[in-house]
């Protein structure tokens, strides 16, 4: 059906392409219901020289997930912002790709249960690509560099 194809004007590229593509996952109830963001994320353009991903269309957004090369704490990290542009999640990780586990809320001191899944060579490539996002115990989380509001959840 021509009226279910999502378009975007906004969006660089084509949200029914596979190429790419991931899929935000978790096993956690709560935070399936309190986060607006799970779902396909695709490429679209980039943003500080590595791939920005749009996620599924919310209230006449998309959540997204992108790269800040040099976030306050002077670390590389990916984060999850909602549709509102509020950060959810980061995960600090210099790779070319979002990792696939590893995500962060500010606050907190372990994991969350949210995976990443699929992505361009995400099977069988090396550490550098897929990365794998670091922590450090106990350390209070600064903001992204972008100024935006943090996700009212």
């Amino acid at each position: 059906n021509p009226d279910d194809y999502d378009r975007d004007e906004d969006f660089d590229g084509d949200y029914q392409e596979d190429e790419g593509a991931l899929t935000l996952k978790t096993s956690d109830e709560e935070l399936q219901m309190d986060f607006d963001l799970w779902g396909r994320y695709v490429p679209s353009g980039k943003e500080n020289n590595k791939v920005k991903y749009l996620g599924p269309k919310s209230e006449g957004s998309r959540p997204s997930i992108a790269f800040t090369a040099e976030g306050p704490d002077g670390k590389p990290t990916w984060w999850i912002y909602d549709a509102s542009g509020g950060e959810c999640f980061y995960a600090e990780t210099d790779s070319d790709i979002p990792p696939a586990k590893g995500w962060m809320k500010e606050y907190r001191d372990d994991p969350l249960p949210i995976t990443l899944e699929g992505g361009a060579g995400s099977e069988g490539s090396s550490s550098k690509k897929t990365g794998t996002a670091t922590k450090e115990k106990g350390r209070d989380r600064s903001r992204s560099p972008r100024q935006r509001e943090a996700c009212p959840w």
